[in-house]
C-alpha cells in the first residue's frame, strides 16, 4: 500500500498542484496572495510531511508545540523550523528539524518533493512542506522542549474529510477569530498547517488505498 501510495504521490506531485484553491478554501483571513517582495525577504522554513505505516494503515506525522509567548504557542503543526546556514537546501531543513524534534533518522527518509509553499505574514516565515517516505514505523523521541505532543494522524482521517470545519479559535494575545480547521478527535488544526494539510488533502482525492 505504501509504494502504491509512493508512486502516486511522485507523479501528482509533477503536475500543476492546487495550493491555491486548496489555500483559499482553508485560510483564516481568506488571503493567500501577498507582495512578491514581501515573500522574497520572508525567513526561509521547512517542514516535513512524513508517511510511514502503522498498524498496516498509512499514517503521516504531526505535533502540538507546547504553550509559550509566542505567535505559534500551543499549534498543531508538522516537524520542522527555519532554514539554518549550515543547511544545504531547504529539504534538509525539514530533515533536521524532523531528526531534532521527533527523532526521525535523515537517511532513511526519502524526499519525493515538496507541495506549495505557504507564507505566514504574523511570523514572515515562508514555508516548504516537504514530501518524504519511509519503509518503516519510526521510533520517535521528541524533544520536549519544542514538542508537548505527538499525533501520528492516519491518511484516511484526512482523505475522509468532505470539508473544513469554522472553530472558534483564541489567540495567544486573546483575540478570538473562526477559522477553517481540521478536527482530529481533540485536536484542531488550522492556520499554516491546515493549509498544507487541504492541499495535500485535494492530491490525494483520487488515490485509491
Amino acid at each position: 500500500m505504501i509504494s502504491s501510495l509512493k508512486i502516486y504521490l511522485t507523479e501528482k506531485l509533477k503536475e500543476e498542484l492546487p495550493g491555491k484553491v486548496a489555500h483559499i478554501e482553508a485560510a483564516p483571513y481568506r488571503k493567500v496572495d501577498f507582495d512578491f517582495t514581501e515573500i522574497a525577504n520572508a525567513r526561509k522554513s521547512g517542514v516535513l510531511v512524513l508517511f510511514y505505516i502503522k498498524e498496516g494503515d498509512p499514517h503521516i506525522v504531526l505535533m502540538q508545540r507546547p504553550k509559550y509567548e509566542g505567535t505559534h504557542s500551543g499549534q498543531v503543526s508538522f516537524p520542522g523550523g527555519k532554514e539554518e546556514e549550515s543547511d544545504k537546501n531547504i529539504e534538509y531543513t525539514a530533515l533536521r528539524e524532523a531528526n531534532e524534534e521527533v527523532g526521525v533518522v535523515i537517511d532513511d527518509v526519502e524526499v519525493i518533493g515538496q507541495l506549495t509553499d505557504v507564507y505566514i505574514p504574523v511570523s514572515k516565515f515562508n514555508v516548504s512542506p516537504v514530501i518524504g517516505f519511509i519503509d518503516y514505523h519510526p521510533e520517535f523521541n521528541i524533544d520536549n522542549y519544542e514538542v508537548e505532543e505527538l499525533i501520528e494522524l492516519k491518511l484516511s482521517d484526512l482523505t475522509s474529510i468532505k470539508e473544513l470545519e469554522l472553530t472558534k479559535i483564541k489567540l495567544s494575545n486573546n483575540v478570538v477569530l473562526k477559522a477553517p480547521s481540521f478536527l482530529f478527535g481533540d485536536k484542531i488544526v488550522w492556520g499554516a498547517t491546515a493549509l498544507m494539510l487541504n492541499e495535500l488533502r485535494y492530491i490525494l482525492s483520487e488515490w485509491k488505498a
